[in-house]
């Protein structure tokens, strides 16, 4: 037998016994030292990882069943010093004897968030997420940390089988609670090396970190990056404002972005959701600028596109709606045949948008000469746009005044 499966079976073990400590509760105190001990361990194994995210459900799910006073816990003075340390606790929030109070919860857990309270009552407050004891808070990061820290995401590298459960609502409300951008991120780590995404929204998750003024670190801004190339589409789907919001508050740029093929359709799908086009800042759509012509990209109009150029045409947002008309042009070539009107429309406000904002004509000549109109097959569309575009020079041209 290799050492490596020899040492597969021993923390396989191990992880049993962690799992019947933790649904015990009698040792939780103790449990903090093996667990110190394996977020030291540099070379811990990748198979390591999804029973650490075990560990964390299962100490989720005996928060959960915890009363207002049914455990007692002695905690070790040293353990106590650590919780004060990393919870930001009181010195009278952890006594010698824990009396049960399993609302007491991870004070001082992130801004905005209302403190434990100390008279074992629930807090039912909009917006605050379930309090967890602090020695199950406190062991919850450390198991994630053992689990996802030293995990360097890799877009090529094999996902990891995670075994997600109903517990794990807690184990993100919990992580994302705290003020530890490191905590935040080995959470998030979940969504970027799991074989699926949990089923919980990471952006509703991470609002309340997003409304704060604290910038984020650069490990929160590159987990943020990745998780959104990942799970873009369904986030969208299920919590279109705030993943917009938390997007804007990254300020990706074009040094940022590695696929970028893939950053036009994200950006393209954010303008189409139910936030809308008016909720997505000017600096992305200034990026979907930038990124669209270069990409030659096969991607489909909808129907949606359509109410997204009449909505700017409204707001008379002439920038904006420049953009749009290069993506729209960009996709006519894959879509099904526009109807007489819709095509029609498309031509009316791109010479619209070129009257209103003649600078933007260079970049329809370069749809043209290298974009997705430069390939034959488009040569239909390439001669209408062209034709527009010289419509709109004469126009300009007619409007300056002679020289004297």
């Amino acid at each position: 037998m290799y050492v490596s499966d020899s040492l597969e079976m021993i923390l396989s073990h191990l992880s049993t016994k962690v799992m019947t400590s933790i649904a015990d509760g009698s040792c939780l105190p103790h449990l903090n030292y093996l667990l110190e001990f394996l977020a030291a361990w540099e070379k811990r194994p990748e198979y390591l990882t999804p029973m650490a995210y075990q560990w964390c459900s299962a100490l989720s799910e005996a928060a959960g069943r915890l009363g207002p006073s049914e455990v007692t816990i002695s905690l070790p003075r040293t353990l106590q010093l650590i919780l004060q340390r990393q919870i930001r606790l009181r010195p009278q929030d952890v006594a010698i004897t824990w009396p049960g109070t399993a609302e007491l919860g991870f004070s001082g857990a992130g801004p905005g968030h209302t403190p434990a309270r100390l008279d074992a009552t629930s807090c039912h407050t909009p917006g605050c997420p379930h309090l967890v004891p602090p020695i199950h808070a406190y062991l919850l990061s450390i198991a994630l940390e053992i689990g996802f820290r030293r995990i360097t995401p890799n877009r090529n590298q094999s996902p990891l089988y995670l075994d997600h459960t109903s517990h794990h609502k807690l184990v993100f409300e919990t992580a994302f609670s705290s003020d530890d951008d490191n905590v935040i991120v080995d959470a998030m780590r979940i969504w970027i090396v799991g074989d699926r995404a949990p089923p919980s929204s990471c952006a509703r998750h991470l609002a309340k970190r997003v409304d704060t003024d604290k910038p984020f670190s650069p490990g929160l801004r590159r987990a943020s990056v990745y998780v959104i190339e990942r799970i873009w589409s369904s986030e969208l789907r299920v919590s279109g404002l705030e993943t917009v919001r938390w997007l804007d508050r990254l300020n990706v740029n074009v040094d940022d972005v590695v696929e970028k093929g893939s950053w036009v359709w994200l950006l393209v799908l954010a303008i189409r959701s139910l936030a809308g086009p008016e909720n997505l800042s000017p600096h992305y759509w200034r990026l979907l600028d930038k990124l669209v012509v270069a990409q030659r990209l096969a991607l489909y109009l909808e129907p949606r596109d359509t109410e997204v150029m009449r909505s700017l045409e409204n707001a008379e947002d002439w920038e904006k709606l420049g953009i749009w008309m290069v993506v729209v042009w960009s996709f006519l070539p894959y879509a099904n045949i526009p109807t007489p009107e819709s095509m029609e429309s498309v031509e009316e406000l791109t010479l619209k948008s070129l009257l209103r904002r003649p600078s933007a004509l260079p970049r329809f000549k370069d749809l043209c000469e290298a974009g997705t109109l430069s390939y034959p097959m488009c040569q239909v569309y390439k001669v209408k746009l062209q034709q527009i575009c010289d419509l709109a020079r004469a126009e300009q041209l007619s409007l300056e005044p002679s020289p004297a």
